[in-house]
């Protein structure tokens, strides 16, 4: 299997091989392969513009000697402008990824050298979905806006999730994994498990894939609740806090299920004003909540969550709904004279 750094590489050259070819004399002949190359992953739109980025940067660097004819230089012009398009990406693009490598290690995805003794702390930016890759093979995905502080020694791996919200896929080992939040502490057995802040007082612990302990500190409950550890089993959903562990339906938040850690969010009969209060997290331009009217329809269908101005014209439309962005930079959406029933309200 090939390792990030292959597969970087790897993409680079055929992105460069793609420019090459599309600046050459047959490029009209190879435009509806290439197409379907770049539609078929966004990394390779991204690739693309990156190598043409840095064949800006260097084309410079690539000119004809004067001791070479013209009319000969003329004969070369189409080999020579493939090999010398295809040479100075390659050269120039290898700095230029190696250093957008780093800022990505900085900003980004995250990968941590050492499984032994390590402490570190992540953070995500509003509207950001961060993944990291720790050095045991495990992964956290945080949500927007959130921070997980991190203590790896020879006998444990230890987290706590300080805000927002995160995912965690754990590679099995013999060391325990452990994840805190307030006075709750999650126990992996090699899974996959969600867990977040639900609000001042209370947690929320979502199982996915494998098993997981729930259970609370002694301090962090009440003399009549037991501090005994809950065991979950794939699909369920608990909320902890004061009132010790207790479940929670599946469907209990707008961003229920897996489709979190995609900003293309599938949601099932949700409520306005919870659809608005969850795409609120991941911009800072806000949508304002809407009279009771508004807030109680229910809409399903998949939307882009960080996108404010196309959830509110994607509402307006379900529902005939008026948008306006007001001059203190927040959208609202107020009645208008057609209405859509509820039964219609699925996402364009």
């Amino acid at each position: 299997m090939l390792d990030e750094q292959e597969k970087r590489s790897a993409l680079r050259e055929e992105a460069a091989s793609w420019f090459a070819a599309m600046q050459g004399p047959d490029a009209q002949r190879h435009d509806p392969e290439f197409k379907a190359w770049l539609a078929a992953d966004p990394a390779h739109r991204s690739a693309y513009a990156r190598i043409a980025e840095v064949y800006s940067m260097g084309k410079s660097l690539v000119s004809p000697t004067k001791a070479e004819a013209p009319a000969a230089l003329a004969r070369r012009r189409p080999v020579f402008a493939l090999a010398a398009a295809l040479a100075v990406i390659l050269s120039v693009s290898v700095i230029v990824w190696m250093a957008a490598g780093d800022e990505s290690r900085r900003s980004g995805p995250a990968t941590l050298a050492d499984a032994g003794q390590d402490t570190a702390k992540f953070a995500s930016r509003v509207g950001q979905i961060r993944k990291i890759h720790l050095a045991d093979g495990s992964e956290i995905t945080l949500d927007t806006n959130s921070i997980v502080s991190m203590r790896f020694t020879p006998s444990l791996r230890s987290l706590r999730l300080d805000q927002g919200k995160a995912r965690f896929e754990v590679a099995h080992e013999k060391r325990p994994f452990t994840v805190s939040v307030g006075d709750t502490t999650v126990t992996a057995h090699g899974t996959v498990f969600d867990v977040g802040f639900r609000s001042d007082h209370s947690y929320f612990v979502r199982l996915l894939r494998g098993s997981v302990d729930v259970a609370q500190t002694e301090h962090g409950v009440s003399r009549n609740i037991s501090a005994k550890p809950r065991l979950l089993r794939p699909g369920q959903v608990v909320e902890a806090g004061e009132f010790g562990v207790r479940d929670l339906s599946a469907s209990f938040a707008p961003a229920a299920g897996e489709s979190w850690t995609s900003k293309m969010r599938q949601f099932d009969n949700v409520r306005v004003a919870d659809l608005i209060a969850e795409a609120n997290r991941y911009s800072r331009l806000q949508i304002g909540q809407p009279s009771a009217e508004i807030a109680n329809l229910r809409a399903s269908g998949t939307f882009a969550i960080d996108d404010p101005r196309r959830l509110a014209t994607n509402l307006s439309l379900l529902f005939g709904l008026k948008v306006a962005e007001t001059p203190d930079e927040s959208i609202t959406l107020t009645p208008s004279e057609t209405k859509i029933s509820h039964s219609e309200a699925a996402a364009p």
